[in-house]
């Protein structure tokens, strides 16, 4: 059956690539006109769609560079709630980018939204946090994007895209000051050889001091510096033919995760204060070369990427003063995509897009966990004895019994390789006046293979050894000297050690099915169903549980081998080999899927005065990956189903000239329909990370000054809001709806900018984020943590542009 659709999707490819050159295509501008919101000519052009984006029928939001400048964007994380039901939390580190669009993201594991950059896919999300340089425009799609962009899009698409040295040349230098000692140096250089070669270098400069304070250290807890540059040469080969090589590198180091304890039923907060580090750096470098070639029926583009990942997270794990454990996780990738793609250019009704896309991703991580004092006290010694003490309780004849660890710490290592390849066949036709003029159909299909391995070995540094004192009473009668009790010293000294490999085989078929009926050049509408899916994956995070487990097993082996055989001991107590961890059922976790159903409608009114968008969608998800308790601690598992359904709308409203305003606002009602972590039903419950609403009013205003020494001021605001937000499946920890006020004034003279701006200027407190960890002090209640959002932040930017 794989292969006769194998055969199939190969078929459906290849039917319409081959064409003949006839003639001279019409050279098309090698990169688009700035989308501006309202009034101006704007392209999605990328290698599978030039299209008008008015005219583009699914749920759609573009940032010009001018955009994305007076709201001072400076990352990803800045366009949440910019976006309908687009949700991008910012906390703990840049590792953690955490991506949601209509209640469908992910916190750990893979993303559910895609990234591109400059056409370039990041299959790792720990690059998505990256600062922003030399933009041109940004592209947020929402709702699957499977068909044509594979794996990892089931929630939707971020296109970002850098400016062409043939459009902007000249030098500019930009430099920022504001609170918390935040600083930015930036200076890019673009220069045009001649008419065919261009190129452009930029760098740039950004650090921050610390927002919070770690009481125990009284140090900054989340202080950040990076410093990153591109290099971009663009040859113009001939009128049909372009070729650009870009390079980019960003380096980032900071102290992060400043979570606080936080008491769900009482509603108190604690303060940052844990007593080992919390960091994470991170080098990143993405290289690629865009080659296109227009012929006189289709235009062919070849994508060659390669990145290279380089991180180390360091983490108090319980965070706390407590010295209970520490976490480290580096990363090593390297990850190599190439994607080949025809695109139909004839005025022809019948447009199609077809390619073919295979990746290579190479990861290492090395994530030891270092159990120290206090860790080894309560965690290994405290249950131990406690579990000891219970049964001496139960039983009479047993002999009291007490371990004592001789460890100073306990080092257990994790080594883990998870190579994974895939590759892709896919085509998307469109049929324009189908059946009556005005009426269109879209259908697409593809069909994606991947393939993961993962080898893994976890052991501990150094063997658990440990003391074992007590003393057996052994019953005698009077006449024979009474009880007799024998004291028992005894050592336990046993390595730890788990390895082992396994591999994973995924076929998708994706397909796409898209009307639109467009009712002239202002209104049309259009519905939509899409298969998307995420990839499955391994529990790398449980390994240090399963240590544990094996750790706790052996210990009592050794101590019940120490007990007379006369002692009757209650079932399950003698321990259980190692050998019998069964690694099958809990190691990885399957794809999870959904299917989207839209539909929508855009409409132009009063002669471009007023944009009107509007859709609604219902997204069925099943085999969700989900977080569940097991014997071995919680692994991810695909044990969800959810629904989403919800609204969207995004006005853009030109009353006046050089006043644009600009609303978005997105509803989400997404609820499980099946998750049961083993040991709670949360049927019924919202999906945490997902807000219930999510609103922006935005506005801009440019008022004509022309004096001598100003030629214009720019007045620009955001209210950005969202909520309320579950942070946990059981719906017991919240956070209400808020609004964040944004605002900047820029004067403007010539090539020279000034602008004065502020970031939630009234100073609004909120949780940014909530989670929950095990209590080792109280292994039956888990600790909480929450992150504070940023306070207000203020400063100021000088631009010159020469």
């Amino acid at each position: 059956m794989k292969k006769f659709f194998f055969l199939i999707s190969t078929y459906f490819f290849f039917t319409h690539v081959s064409a003949k050159e006839e003639g001279n295509f019409p050279k098309t501008p090698a990169d688009t006109v700035p989308y501006n919101q309202l009034g101006e000519i704007a392209v999605i052009s990328n290698p599978k769609s030039q299209i008008n984006t008015f005219e583009f029928p699914a749920s759609l939001t573009t940032f010009s560079s001018a955009n994305i400048e007076r709201m001072n964007i400076q990352s990803l994380k800045d366009f949440s709630s910019l976006a309908p039901n687009l949700y991008i939390p910012d906390y703990g580190s840049r590792l953690t980018s955490a991506i949601y669009i209509r209640g469908i993201g992910s916190r750990i594991n893979s993303p559910a939204v895609g990234l591109n950059i400059d056409n370039v896919p990041y299959l790792d999300k720990s690059a998505f946090d990256f600062d922003f340089m030399d933009i041109e425009r940004v592209e947020i799609l929402r709702g699957p994007q499977g068909t044509l962009y594979g794996r990892n899009t089931m929630a939707g698409l971020i296109n970002v895209y850098t400016k062409s040295p043939f459009d902007h040349p000249g030098t500019r230098v930009r430099v920022g000051y504001g609170n918390y000692n935040a600083m930015e140096f930036g200076l890019s250089h673009t220069h045009k050889i001649n008419d065919r070669v261009a190129f452009s270098l930029s760098g740039q400069y950004k650090a921050h001091d610390g927002y919070f304070t770690n009481t125990y250290t009284g140090k900054e807890a989340d202080d950040s510096d990076m410093a990153g540059g591109r290099a971009r040469v663009s040859w113009r080969i001939d009128d049909r033919t372009r070729i650009d090589f870009i390079s980019d590198f960003q380096y980032s180091k900071q102290n992060g995760y400043p979570y606080y304890l936080y008491d769900k039923e009482s509603g108190e907060s604690g303060s940052i204060n844990y007593n080992d580090e919390g960091s994470y750096r991170r080098t990143v470098s993405t290289n690629s070369i865009l080659f296109e070639r227009k012929h006189d029926r289709y235009t062919f583009t070849s994508t060659t990427a390669y990145q290279y990942l380089n991180d180390d997270m360091r983490l108090d794990q319980d965070f706390t003063p407590l010295s209970i454990f520490t976490l480290q996780q580096k990363q090593k990738e390297h990850s190599i995509t190439q994607e080949l793609v025809f695109r139909s250019t004839t005025p022809k009704n019948l447009q199609w897009v077809a390619g073919v896309y295979g990746f290579y991703q190479g990861l290492e991580t090395d994530a030891p966990v270092d159990f120290k004092d206090e860790g080894i006290q309560y965690m290994i010694e405290g249950q131990t004895n406690a579990q000891l003490a219970q049964l001496a309780e139960k039983i009479p004849s047993m002999p009291v019994l007490s371990m004592d660890v001789t460890n100073p710490n306990l080092l257990i290592e994790g080594q883990y390789k998870t190579p994974s390849f895939g590759l892709a066949v896919f085509k998307q036709m469109s049929y324009n006046n189908l059946f009556t003029e005005g009426l269109s159909g879209t259908i697409g299909l593809r069909l994606d293979y991947e393939h993961q391995q993962f080898s893994h070995h976890t052991y501990s540094a150094d063997s658990l050894r440990s003391n074992i004192t007590g003393n057996m009473v052994i019953e005698r009668p009077p006449m024979a000297g009474g009880n007799l009790t024998i004291p028992i010293r005894s050592q336990l000294d046993f390595p730890l050690d788990i390895a082992g490999k396994d591999h994973m085989n995924t076929l998708e078929l994706l397909p796409k099915f898209e009307l639109k009926y467009d009712l002239g050049d202002n209104y049309f509408f259009y519905g939509s169903i899409a298969k998307g899916y995420r990839s499955g994956g391994y529990n790398i995070q449980m390994f240090s549980n399963l240590i544990q487990y094996q750790l706790r097993t052996k210990t009592m082996e050794g101590l019940m081998a120490m007990i007379p055989p006369t002692v009757t001991l209650p079932d399950g107590m003698g321990g259980s080999s190692s050998q019998e961890i069964n690694l099958d059922e809990v190691i990885s976790y399957k794809p999870e899927h959904s299917w989207n159903y839209e539909i929508g409608t855009r409409m132009n009114l009063f002669d471009y005065r007023l944009t009107v968008d509007l859709s609604a969608f219902y997204i069925a998800c099943r085999d969700q990956q989900i977080g569940v308790v097991s014997g071995y601690g919680r692994i991810t598992k695909n044990s969800g189903r959810s629904v989403s359904k919800g609204l969207e709308t995004a006005l853009h409203i030109r009353p006046i000239n050089r006043l644009h305003i600009g609303v978005s606002y997105g509803y989400t009602h997404a609820t499980f329909t099946e998750n049961n972590d083993g040991e709670i039903d949360y049927k019924g419950k919202y999906v945490p990370f997902t807000p219930k609403h999510t609103l922006a009013v935005t506005g801009d205003y440019s008022i004509p000054v022309n004096r001598r020494w100003l030629d214009r001021i720019n007045l620009s605001a955001q209210y950005i809001g969202k909520g309320k937000i579950y942070w946990t499946e059981a719906n017991d920890v919240w956070q209400d709806f808020y609004g964040l006020t944004n605002a900047e004034v820029q004067f403007d003279k010539g090539d020279f900018s000034f602008s004065v701006w502020g970031k939630n200027i009234f100073d609004q407190d909120y949780q940014a984020f909530y989670f929950e960890t095990m209590n080792a002090q109280n292994l039956s209640k888990d600790n909480g943590f929450a992150e504070k959002g940023r306070p207000a932040t203020v400063g100021a930017t000088v631009q010159y542009k020469f």
